[in-house]
C-alpha cells in the first residue's frame, strides 16, 4: 500500500510538510532496513512511524528545518540500518547499540541525555529502573528505544525532550503491542519474546495489556489527539479475552 501525505495527515495527524518529505524521499541505498522495498514508505507500522514520530518531535517543539534536514534524517536512517543487523542476527544488541552510538555521537547536542540513554541500552535486555524515563517493564516493548538516540542531537532550546520520550512509548506501544498480538502463536513457536508472554497469558495480564493501552491513549491525546483516537479504535476491536484464550487452548 502507497501512501500519500493527505493520508498521513488524516489518518494519523501528521504535519503535511513532514509526510511530504517522507512519502518523496527516495529509499537509501544499502539499508537493510528497505531490504526489497521500492518505496520508502509503504503502509507498514515499521515505516509509518517514522513519520508520524517526527510530527510528534514538532509538536515536542523542535523546528521542522532540524527534523528535516539531510543529516537528520540520515542518522535516523543509519540507527534503523543498524537495527535490521540486529534483528536479522547480524551482530549483537550491543553491538547495535555501539554502532548507533557512533552514528549520532558527533552531532550530539544533548549530553546528558545522551549519556543516560548509553547507561540504559547498553543492558542486553533494557529495562525501566526505578524513576528513569527510559523504558518499561518489558523487554519486548523496548527492543526499538535504540531509535531514542537521535534525540539527543537536537539542538533547539525549545525542544521539550521528556515529552517526546512520553510520546515514543505511547507510540510504540500501541505499535509493538499489534505487532505482538499478531506474532504471539509463532513467537511461542520460536521463544521470542512477545509483552503477551510477559505479561501473562490469563486474566491478570489481560488488564495489563488493557492499561498499557489506555495509558497510550492518554498520552497520545495530549500530543496528537488524531492518534489517540486511532489507538482507540483499534483497541476496541480486540477481544484480548478471546484471543488469550484460544493461544492457550493451543498451547
Amino acid at each position: 500500500m502507497f501512501l500519500t501525505k493527505d493520508d498521513l495527515k488524516l489518518s494519523y495527524g501528521v504535519d503535511l510538510r513532514i509526510g511530504a518529505a517522507y512519502v518523496n524521499r527516495t529509499v537509501p541505498p544499502n539499508n537493510l532496513y528497505w531490504k526489497s522495498r521500492t518505496i520508502y514508505l509503504p503502509g507498514a507500522p515499521g515505516y509509518i512511524f517514522i513519520p508520524i514520530y517526527t510530527d510528534l518531535l514538532y509538536r515536542s517543539g523542535a523546528p521542522l528545518e532540524e527534523l528535516l534536514s539531510e543529516n537528520f534524517i540520515k542518522n535516523c536512517e543509519a540507527i534503523l540500518h543498524s537495527a535490521a543487523l540486529q534483528e536479522y542476527g547480524e551482530i549483537s544488541w550491543r553491538q547495535h547499540i555501539e554502532q548507533v552510538i557512533d552514528v549520532v555521537n558527533e552531532n550530539v547536542v544533548r549530553s546528558s541525555l545522551f549519556d543516560t540513554l548509553i547507561s540504559y541500552a547498553l543492558h542486553e535486555k533494557p529495562l525501566k529502573k526505578d524513576n528513569s524515563i527510559f523504558g518499561t517493564e518489558f523487554p519486548s516493548l523496548n527492543r526499538a528505544d535504540s531509535y531514542l538516540f537521535i534525540l539527543a542531537t537536537i539542538s533547539s532550546s525549545d525542544f521539550n525532550q521528556e515529552k517526546a520520550i512520553k510520546a515514543w512509548y505511547a507510540l510504540m506501544t500501541y505499535f509493538l503491542l499489534l505487532d505482538d498480538l499478531a506474532d504471539i502463536k509463532d513467537d511461542l513457536k520460536t521463544g521470542q519474546e512477545n509483552v503477551l508472554v510477559e505479561a501473562g497469558l490469563n486474566r491478570h495480564g489481560e488488564k495489563i495489556i488493557s492499561e498499557m493501552m489506555d495509558t497510550s491513549i492518554h498520552v497520545m491525546n495530549e500530543i496528537n489527539p488524531v492518534m489517540a483516537n486511532r489507538i482507540d479504535h483499534k483497541k476496541s476491536l480486540i477481544d484480548l479475552h478471546e484471543l488469550m484464550q484460544s493461544i492457550k487452548l493451543e498451547k
